[in-house]
């Protein structure tokens, strides 16, 4: 059994605060991610595999658990390193583990949702500072107002592992009593009957993201993906790859001619006189936009810190510049990767002498559509295919699991940021004409179905539910349910699962909260009783 003392209970705290960094700081690194949290927490204890397992099975559970504008969810890194600890420490097995996330996850957002209101502070802080016309303070506010998120994360850990560490063998002896309880005539296989719960809980992942994605019109690419992973088995990789082409191939030659048409009369020719060095400079500030992000401003301050120097550059009169940096500190908000096309944007206008006004309605008037971009995009597919890609890796043990996924996340995010702010300042307002029109349009509705289609596999391959029901006793020979059940659909228990899932956030209305413990309790209960195992 491996011990837990001080030392271990301040280092994963500290670990905890750093998941929180990469989180808030728009997930430069993705180490927050479960199967990649799970992996360093296990590698700290001296257990990189169960650390693995846990994590892997995780990333599945928190797949469409995104925040998203000013909501909140169960937050991944804390219930993650939870788990794995109590895995490591009492030897209980990854599956059983993974339902020990939630509670911990839960704490956390409750948490994080002080935090959002308090980081108001450093907004009102920021305003005084450009009252005073000390605007060098502005980048140090906001940098610090990443500090309360950190703790938001290292909090829960510090106290869950320290509870946990005053007496670990106490730990370990509840948990064993537990594993084979006898109530009258009943058998109770608590810790069993726990991992079959956990194994059917991504389920509430997969239905998350087809309550965000699916419509009549992608509905399809979902059965598609399904049927590629159940009939063929085959892996979340293959399901892209061949998915991917499909759907390119439909709506690239479905609307090719309103693609080249309005992207051919709507692009001018580039614009301003920025260097690499100026890109590279403003692409580094611009992972701190959401760095002091709360309720009453969101972003503002973030904008703000990333104006600084453009506008101490452009304003020579005091009163100018404080006008300006007003400005920029009051509301805003957008996905943050897909937030370097308006912040170039801004950027490119004002070195050609737009005025406060413009500025103030480009950013209101782009907003709202470039986020339903992003989210699309970056939160919604990319983020969660190469994470589950690299899950289902680590689900196998393939310690390559947590590095594919990085090395599928990190280029692409960090293209796509670099990129929208290189073209958002040459092409300006004539790119966000592009963004707004039918391509827009055409590119949400590809993406949302490339996601549909690995949701499918998904659903199919790691949403685990068999059944131990035996129909009938013949010659000797027991006739189970399960085989039917095969040879009718493969993977139908985990596709009803799913669609449960579905059925209880989309049609029930219930917070992914209570979903998660109603999917829980419903999956235990049916184990206990003998119908799942």
């Amino acid at each position: 059994m491996t011990t837990i003392g001080p030392f271990e209970v301040g280092l994963l705290g500290l670990l905890a605060f750093v998941f929180g960094l990469d989180y808030i700081w728009v997930t430069p690194l993705g180490i927050w991610r479960p199967v990649v949290a799970g992996t360093i927490t296990g590698i700290l204890l001296g257990d990189p595999l169960t650390g693995l397992l846990v994590g892997s099975l995780l990333e599945f559970v928190f797949a469409g658990l995104f925040t998203i504008g000013g909501g909140t969810v169960p937050e991944a890194a804390t219930g993650t390193i939870a788990s794995v600890v109590v895995a490591v420490v009492t030897g209980l097995k990854p599956e059983a583990a993974v339902p020990l996330a939630i509670p911990v996850a839960v704490l956390t957002m409750n948490i994080e949702i002080v935090v959002r209101s308090f980081d108001a502070v450093f907004t009102h802080w920021a305003d005084r500072e450009i009252e005073r016309g000390n605007y060098g303070m502005i980048p140090i506010i906001n940098i610090l107002g990443a500090v309360p998120w950190g703790l938001s994360r290292a909090i829960p850990i510090w106290l869950f592992v320290g509870a946990l560490a005053i007496n670990p063998p106490a730990v370990k002896a509840a948990i064993d009593a537990l594993q084979v309880v006898y109530i009258g005539p009943f058998v109770i296989k608590f810790w069993d009957a726990m991992a079959v719960a956990g194994a059917v809980l991504p389920a509430l992942g997969a239905a998350i993201l087809m309550k965000l994605m699916i419509s009549r019109r992608n509905v399809m690419f979902f059965i598609l993906g399904f049927a590629l992973a159940a009939y063929l088995k085959l892996s979340l990789l293959a399901i892209a790859l061949i998915a991917g082409s499909i759907i390119f191939a439909i709506y690239y030659f479905t609307h090719r001619e309103t693609l080249e048409t309005q992207l051919s009369t709507t692009t001018a020719p580039p614009a301003g006189k920025a260097t690499t060095k100026d890109f590279l400079r403003w692409f580094g500030v611009s992972w701190f936009i959401q760095s002091s992000w709360n309720y009453e401003r969101m972003m503002g301050t973030g904008f703000a810190h990333g104006m600084l120097d453009i506008e101490k550059k452009l304003r020579k009169d005091p009163e100018e510049l404080k006008a300006w940096m007003r400005l920029h500190n009051e509301f805003y908000n957008t996905e943050p990767h897909i937030h370097n096309a308006i912040y170039g944007m801004t950027i490119s206008l004002e070195e050609q002498g737009a005025d406060p006004d413009t500025i103030r309605g480009i950013k209101t008037a782009l907003m709202g559509p470039f986020a339903g971009l992003g989210d699309s995009l970056i939160w919604f597919t990319i983020l969660p295919i190469a994470f589950l890609i690299g899950a289902s890796l680590g689900v196998h043990g393939n310690i390559l699991g947590p590095v594919v996924a990085l090395l599928i996340w990190i280029p692409v995010s960090w293209a796509i940021k670099y990129y929208s702010l290189v073209y958002g300042y040459k092409y300006g307002l004539s790119l966000a004409e592009v963004l707004k029109g039918d391509v827009l349009k055409i590119f949400r509705e590809g993406i949302a179905a490339f996601a549909m289609a690995m949701v499918g596999g998904i659903a199919a391959t790691y949403v685990r539910a068999t059944t131990p029901i035996v129909l009938a006793q013949y010659g000797g020979q027991a006739i189970k349910l399960q085989p039917v059940l095969d040879q009718l659909m493969p993977s139908l228990l985990p596709l009803l699962f799913t669609l449960y899932a579905y059925w209880l956030i989309k049609t029930k209305g219930y917070s992914y909260g209570k979903a998660v413990i109603i999917l829980f309790l419903t999956a235990f209960v049916l184990a206990l009783i003998g119908v799942l195992g």
